[in-house]
């Protein structure tokens, strides 16, 4: 009896493998979640790369919608960037929601796509949109009976969800008025800025190396927009404009990020205007002071 209970108490102290593998897996996965913890506070404004789904094919549909908008007319541009604000402030005004703030989701989708139509009649008509739209912000959060934020709180919250998206589109619309061979060079530009940052970002292990590949896509094009007749941007200017965006790019997906309760809400319309959050506004006040 005494040597079958040790020979059993032997099996019992000596653990499967399988079970080794787990617990190793398990002890794995629960160091890499406490450092991502550690890490979160720092990388608050980080890009997120989401590479579910057809990412590149999208991202090629969406340029080609673009160029032809542009190269058609300034109408199409509105009805295409305005889309995309409306989408993007209804999805930010969504994520913060889910934080027990009280932005008004259709009231934000309703003045960014506004902002963005508005600007085919020039910058004052999408001034006009801001004002009724901030009237409607208001008049939503009082009538929200639910909320237990001040009604000035709520409007805020519900611009402060449409006018980064709704900016970035009239300045695209703006830009198309104004000089439709800028807003093709700036198309360019962010695009190519986007599409090295994706492609080398998605898989890098540090927040550079996606940056730094879509800083080179652009000196690249830069270099393109001002040897050829695409814009009304002589060969300085075009390098001026492209530096910009060099900077800017990387900042507005920064800024799109601290627009978002955290860097990793879902809010693919507002990843998708991102780059043109500061660099559009930009490339839209300083073509029009040019020309």
């Amino acid at each position: 009896m005494a040597g079958s209970s040790r020979t059993a108490a032997g099996r019992a102290a000596r653990r499967p493998v399988w079970k080794e593998v787990e617990e190793d897996e398990a002890r794995r996965v629960a160091n890499r979640v406490r450092a991502a913890r550690r890490a979160r506070p720092t990388r608050r404004y980080a890009v997120v790369y989401d590479t579910s789904g057809p990412k590149v094919r999208l991202g090629i549909l969406w340029f080609l919608a673009a160029l032809a908008a542009i190269a058609v007319s300034p109408l199409l541009v509105a009805l295409l960037y305005g889309t995309t604000a409306a989408v993007a402030a209804g999805q930010t005004a969504r994520a913060w929601r889910r934080r027990r703030a009280r932005p008004n989701e259709h009231v934000a989708m309703a003045v960014a796509g506004a902002m963005g139509l508005g600007a085919v009649l020039g910058a004052g008509g999408s001034g006009l949109a801001l004002l009724a739209g901030t009237i409607l912000a208001y008049a939503a959060a009082t009538g929200d009976t639910r909320s237990k934020h001040p009604a000035v709180a709520d409007a805020g919250w519900t611009l402060q969800c449409a006018m980064p998206p709704g900016i970035a589109a009239m300045s695209m619309v703006l830009l198309a008025r104004l000089d439709q061979g800028s807003a093709i060079a700036l198309l360019l530009l962010v695009s190519a800025y986007e599409t090295g940052d994706y492609l080398v970002g998605s898989g890098a292990r540090n927040p550079y190396e996606g940056p730094a590949a879509g800083g080179s896509a652009i000196v690249v094009i830069t270099f393109i927009v001002s040897t050829l007749p695409i814009s009304a941007l002589d060969f300085g200017q075009a390098w001026a404009f492209g530096g910009a965006v060099l900077v800017l790019a990387p900042l507005g997906q920064l800024f799109a990020s601290a627009l978002l309760p955290t860097a990793g809400a879902p809010a693919s319309g507002l990843r998708r205007l991102d780059s043109l959050l500061l660099a559009g506004p930009l490339w839209a006040y300083g073509v029009g002071f040019i020309i």
